[in-house]
């Protein structure tokens, strides 16, 4: 192979390469620090007798910190309401059918006037056809006016949509189409909506914002392939629908034609589904170098730390150096809280010992050289696992004083707040382990049922092994006699 020919070559490989520089954007790009945003809103036309103190709303439940709602104050005589969420990159803060944009370190002032938007949401809910964006924006004008932040928010317009709907005779059209000639329709209807945006007059930003926009809803399109073929019952034969799942691989010819995981501004324009979809087809289609793809590393490296943060477990200076600034700041600030509970713990949250999993049950035991161990294997969510844990709780003193320690252990399908507050409840050591791992710590005669206890000896060997709750006393009985 000549040089000419091997030049020839590179720079077609060079061409074929995705390119995944930042590129430029006419959205804002947002301060990267933790800080409060607020929202400051008052009803300008309540009238006496009128009820409610509050529009409805929600937020982000994929928050580094965790929790749905923010801080929230209301005044029922000045007929004001306070919301104020502590976030470190934009959260889109949704309303009953329109929603606020909030950065961190925002400050918006929303005035609602509660006749107006009534108005304004009985227009919206007309058909498609009878409804026109001028007169939809004259609505809204006169319903909502909202002041400061860092975005403005785009006025409400009424354009063909992406289906997100799958009727009867679609579904049924659509049943036998494979992935490949669903990403084709997908792509299709995706065009037809981007034309009709082309011929909106609207600001470089309002258009690259509602781009953005549109092509997650094009990827929520591409997931709804094995909906369409469920829905109805348009294929019932499971050898086909394993056929059509197998197919279902997220990946997309077009994905070069797409703009959102260009730029990192990408995130907040598509905040409704950008933790499944959004991050999903990034994953699928090789994009983990683009910009976009880079912060949700970040942002999973970070989720990990607070993981073991909320875990009570330990950190290193390191691996919380190792992460962006904002996400240092609200994780020191969770450290702090978690250790003012643990101040006031009974249970002590426990690393698992080093080694392969198999090796973690005898080490765990190991470590408590001379006494009886009574281990519980439980999860938040098992009701008689709660139960169990609550009753023996009536004798665990008089076991402790005797020589029993006691040791629980759940795997990660258990709610880490909850999780975290059953180790305030409970005296004893508590681990949790990674569900996938379960299985590889070779728990003697584990099935995948719960609760599950094991009772060792003084001497660190099996002494009872018991399936299921049976009751205290019975528990106490088997407790009992490896005590003697």
């Amino acid at each position: 192979m000549n040089n000419k020919t091997i030049a020839s070559l590179l720079l077609t490989l060079a061409v074929c390469l995705p390119v995944f520089s930042q590129t430029p954007s006419h959205l804002p790009m947002w301060e990267r620090k933790s800080a409060p945003a607020v929202i400051l809103g008052r009803y300008v036309d309540w009238k006496e007798g009128d009820k409610g103190k509050m529009p409805s709303f929600w937020g982000n439940k994929e928050s580094l910190k965790g929790g749905d709602f923010p801080e929230m104050t209301t005044d029922s005589i000045a007929h004001t309401f306070t919301f104020v969420w502590d976030i470190c990159y934009p959260l889109r803060h949704q309303f009953d059918g329109w929603s606020i944009l909030l950065f961190p370190g925002d400050t918006i002032r929303l005035d609602i006037n509660k006749k107006a938007f009534a108005e304004y949401d009985a227009y919206k809910k007309q058909s498609a056809d009878s409804i026109s964006t001028p007169k939809l924006q004259e609505l809204w004008k006169k319903a909502v006016h909202i002041e400061g932040g860092t975005f403005p928010q785009p006025l409400p317009m009424r354009m063909k949509e992406i289906r997100s709907g799958v009727s009867r005779e679609y579904s049924q059209a659509h049943a036998r189409d494979s992935y490949d000639e669903w990403c084709e329709t997908c792509w299709d209807e995706f065009q037809d909506v981007v034309k009709q945006l082309d011929t909106l007059d609207l600001t470089p930003q309002e258009r690259e914002f509602h781009r953005m926009l549109i092509e997650q809803d094009y990827l929520n399109k591409l997931r709804n392939f094995m909906f369409t073929k469920t829905s109805w019952k348009s294929i019932t034969d499971e050898d086909s629908l394993a056929m059509f799942e197998k197919q279902f691989t997220f990946k997309d010819p077009h994905v070069s034609e797409l703009t959102y995981y260009r730029n990192i501004t990408g995130f907040y324009a598509c905040l409704k589904n950008l933790f499944n979809e959004g991050k999903e087809y990034i994953e699928a289609n090789g994009l983990e170098d683009s910009p976009l793809g880079r912060w949700y590393k970040e942002l999973d490296e970070a989720k990990a730390v607070m993981t073991r943060v909320k875990a009570r477990l330990s950190v290193t200076e390191n691996q919380l150096n190792a992460l962006s600034p904002e996400f240092q700041v609200q994780i020191k600030e969770v450290q702090a809280l978690m250790q003012q509970e643990l101040n006031d713990s009974k249970g002590t949250c426990r690393d698992l010992p080093e080694g392969a999993p198999q090796e973690w049950l005898p080490k765990i035991v190991a470590g408590h050289k001379g006494r009886v161990v009574f281990i519980d294997y439980w999860a938040t969510w098992c009701g008689p696992c709660r139960t169990g844990m609550k009753a023996m709780e009536s004798v665990k003193d008089e076991l402790t004083a005797r020589g029993v320690d006691f040791v629980y252990i759940t795997d990660t399908s258990s709610n880490a707040d909850d999780w975290l507050s059953y180790v305030g409840r409970h005296a004893g050591d508590h681990y949790i382990v990674q569900k996938d791992k379960m299985n590889e710590m070779q728990i003697p005669d584990y099935e995948n049922a719960i609760p599950h206890y094991l009772i060792y000896d003084r001497e660190g060997k099996l002494a009872k092994t018991i399936l299921g709750w049976h009751g205290v006393e019975e528990m106490k009985t088997n407790i009992d006699e490896v005590l003697k």
